[in-house]
């Protein structure tokens, strides 16, 4: 009894590595992982992957404004924001990966024993496996020999002469390893995963704004790497990007005037204090340097440089109405009272939150814009405070005689550029390259196998004819009719 259970606790080992092996080579397993890598590949096309505002923007229409933010919260949680390089999203490839691994090195053996193995005489066993076949007589064994060498090298095969079983047999095989072509596009899947995996691990997507005339030396974080972490999701360059000119297109035509048509900007990397490269981008158009790509991708008026112009008008009637340009921090007099006026902050284009509350949308004035005003007594004493937007018309100051409003929104622009450093990007061409030749080999090839076996009998010689192709057996079967015609003419 007590051997009986040793025998068992020493065959457990070999169970458990048998039923891993057994799932790995399950296509169900290959099924399940393909249709959900679809799925959430579909999630990853609504989902927005790089910006949180076009998130919460789409959760605001469709869950309302005091729901969206719990619910963007568990999109991150769940990793949906960033599925490329969340641990679920690498586990799904990873066991693609062994899945196809397994089950080709499952079926490897028998197909590269039949790429290997010489190809030998035809005997009974084999005709019965071959698709096509034909004999006939002829009257001289030696003579047909000669003719049916010169038959089967102008069909493109080159025959190989064996003596067995009393009989001559010219034998001839092609494309043996075109057999190999479903594993070569086996290996160009695992490359191809391999390059987004080391994607996943090492790389980045990030953001960066850039004012004409200004660099940057750093990036911030929209995706980051899962096996290396920056301080503050801020990436530092080992280089500088400078902006030197944005240029703004519009259309011309009268339906669509004043829309934005294209944006370009110039920059300028310097490495040190050396300029190495400059180049004008645009969409689909990016710089790239030291293996990071710099994309354009947006571009706004910078907040913290641009003119927010206020419109005072007074309560008291009559003409008093003036305009003050003013950026944020500034500090000006009302004309015609005792108070003044700071800008404690501002915003380009904003939208009725969660609560009540303004969200920025965007750095583009469409009209929509907020400003937050302080207002100082005489003795330079706070006196009252006051968000004028448009999206809350009635907010006015309460203990001003002023009613305000705001009449444009000016300043220097800024490039927004995208910026994605992918290490596994040339792995993932080196696969794509397997992939093109592992197709063409599996599509446009096959094996094909002939026999031309020369019998010799009384008065003559009986001749047998015969081949098959492990695919596009139509095209062989006409390769197999001309070759017979050849024999018999």
């Amino acid at each position: 009894m007590e051997e009986k259970q040793a025998q068992q606790q020493e065959g457990l080992p070999a169970r458990f590595l048998s039923g891993v092996w057994k799932f790995f080579t399950s296509l169900k397993l290959t099924v399940f992982t393909l249709i959900s890598l679809a799925m959430v590949s579909i999630i990853g096309t609504v989902i927005d992957q790089t910006d949180p505002a076009k998130n919460m923007q789409m959760l605001m229409d469709l869950f309302g404004p005091q729901d969206a933010p719990a619910a963007l919260d568990w999109l991150v949680r769940l990793g949906l924001t960033d599925m490329y390089h969340s641990w679920w999203f690498v586990g799904l490839l990873t066991m693609l990966c062994a899945n196809i691994t397994v089950c080709s090195l499952e079926r490897f053996p028998g197909v590269w024993k039949k790429v290997t193995t010489v190809q030998g005489p035809l005997t009974g066993d084999t005709l019965k496996t071959l698709s096509q076949k034909k004999e006939f007589k002829v009257s001289g064994a030696a003579s047909f020999k000669a003719k049916a060498t010169e038959a089967m090298k102008a069909a493109g095969f080159t025959p190989r002469e064996v003596e067995s079983g009393g009989a001559v047999h010219l034998m001839a095989e092609n494309g043996k390893f075109s057999r190999l072509g479903v594993y070569i596009t086996h290996t160009s899947v695992i490359v191809i995963f391999i390059g987004a995996m080391i994607g996943s691990f090492w790389g980045y997507k990030g953001y960066v704004q850039i004012v004409e005339n200004g660099s940057v030396d750093q990036v911030s974080l929209v995706s980051k790497p899962l096996l290396k972490k920056y301080p503050g999701d801020v990436v530092p360059l080992s280089f500088r990007v400078r902006c030197d000119k944005f240029e703004l297109a519009t259309h011309q035509q009268a339906r669509f005037r004043g829309m934005p048509s294209d944006y370009l900007s110039t920059l300028t990397v310097l490495d040190g204090d050396k300029e190495v490269l400059t180049k004008m981008i645009q969409v689909n158009d990016p710089l790239q340097y030291k293996g990071i790509r710099f994309y354009q991708s947006s571009y706004g008026q910078a907040p913290g440089m641009a003119l927010m112009t206020v419109r005072a008008a007074s309560q008291k009637g009559g003409f008093s109405v003036h305009d003050y340009p003013m950026k944020k921090g500034d500090r000006v007099k009302l004309e015609g009272s005792d108070y003044e006026m700071e800008v404690m902050d501002m915003a380009a284009d904003v939208a009725l939150g969660p609560n009540n509350q303004l969200v920025a949308q965007s750095d583009q004035f469409k009209g929509r814009g907020a400003v937050i005003l302080q207002f100082f007594d005489k003795g330079g004493n706070p006196a009252d405070q006051v968000v004028i937007s448009s999206v809350i018309p009635d907010s006015q100051p309460q203990n001003i005689p002023f009613k305000f409003t705001i009449t444009g929104y000016r300043g220097p622009y800024y490039t927004g550029l995208q910026v994605s450093y992918d290490p596994g990007v040339w792995v993932v061409w080196l696969g794509c390259a397997l992939m093109v030749c592992g197709i063409l080999v599996a599509f446009f090839m096959f094996h094909k196998r002939v026999w031309v076996k020369i019998e010799e009998t009384g008065g003559g010689a009986l001749v047998t004819v015969a081949g098959g192709a492990n695919k596009n057996r139509h095209a062989f079967e006409r390769e197999f009719a001309k070759l017979l015609e050849r024999l018999q003419a």
